[in-house]
């Protein structure tokens, strides 16, 4: 499911939606909703996709994001 292969395509795989994620954050700071409604609007609703995400599957390849240094969490609670 990480890497596509004959049965899981591109566009199914961690690989190939996390460069959609990161094609979608282009270098701003995003709370994860809003990240989300981002990527639906672009990728989802506009129909780019034949088989896309669901919510549970997009935390999944954030994670996968993050445990491979892709991307970066930074709290957003301060005093």
């Amino acid at each position: 499911m990480i890497l596509p292969n004959k049965y899981v395509t591109l566009t199914e795989s961690y690989i190939g939606i996390s460069a959609l994620i990161l094609e979608t954050i282009a270098d701003k700071k995003l709370t994860i909703d809003k990240l989300w409604s981002k990527f639906q609007r672009k990728y989802i609703l506009s129909k780019k996709m034949n088989t896309y995400p669901t919510y549970q599957k997009f935390i999944y390849i954030l994670e996968f994001m993050y445990l491979c240094s892709m991307i970066s969490y930074t709290s957003s609670h301060g005093n």
